[in-house]
């Protein structure tokens, strides 16, 4: 009798009033269909573009931005739908929450007059569904492997660039899996010991098939849409498989 853990990963979905939603109705199909022991979202499951340090208040583009309850009832509505088609309340469910999730806490720390009010909205999303929420930086851990939205380096910022796979590995104890750049990448790194390799996926992003987000629309990115399928047992990462969000679309899109 198999004793390990199929988890489907469900990438950096980044939802936002601006995007359809139909790539929840998608995923949610698919893992009905696949049954698996767990799902995880691995965090920025959306953008909370209302909050951006990037787009100033005071610019043409700030002034544009949606306010924070329209971007917290897009997710609230993206929940609702994958949860329908997933059709399953007895698969566990987890999310590990982001810098985009980090945004709300990083804004009402610069605003202490509204300090609770805003995590509240965020958080009464997930707590009054069936998902269990862990925060932004920590792992949650499943059969040996860590998941987490992207693992933070020694000086607390996120590893990245473009090999920062091997960089996770050659710092990991274990096998790790996260998302945050949007490439898929599946490193065995060899280790010295009983624990004789680690192995570290980054599981790409959820966003539609051939989306690229304005801020990288003039960037080389290498971006990949889709959600992973792990077979866990031994505490490693035995298997696993990147299914497109082209596939996903042509398969339970109308």
């Amino acid at each position: 009798m198999f004793k390990g853990h199929r988890i489907i990963v469900i990438g950096d979905a980044h939802d936002c009033p601006h995007i359809a939603q139909d790539r929840f109705k998608w995923i949610g199909q698919y893992i009905k269909a696949a049954k698996p022991d767990y799902i995880i979202q691995i965090g920025d499951w959306a953008s909370f573009d209302s909050l951006s340090f990037f787009q100033k208040n005071s610019t043409q583009a700030g002034k544009l931005k949606d306010a924070f309850m329209v971007d917290i009832d897009s997710l609230r509505s993206s929940i609702k739908i994958l949860d329908k088609y997933i059709d399953n309340d007895l698969i566990p469910r987890h999310v590990t929450f982001g810098n985009h999730e980090q945004r709300v806490y990083r804004f009402e720390e610069n605003i202490p007059e509204i300090a609770g009010m805003m995590k509240k909205e965020l958080h009464d999303s997930f707590d009054t569904t069936r998902w269990k929420r862990s925060p932004y930086g920590a792992f949650k851990n499943i059969g040996g492997v860590s998941f987490t939205h992207c693992p933070l380096n020694i000086m607390g910022k996120e590893y990245g660039g473009k090999n920062c796979e091997v960089q996770v590995a050659n710092d990991a104890t274990n096998d790790i899996v996260f998302g945050h750049t949007h490439k898929f990448r599946d490193w065995k790194a060899p280790k010295i010991g009983n624990r004789n390799y680690v192995r570290i996926i980054n599981v790409g992003c959820a966003l539609p098939h051939d989306h690229v987000e304005d801020y990288a629309k003039m960037n080389l990115t290498g971006w990949s849409w889709g959600i992973v399928e792990l077979g866990i047992w031994d505490n490693h990462i035995q298997e696993s498989q990147f299914i497109s969000m082209d596939r996903l679309e042509k398969q339970y899109g109308s």
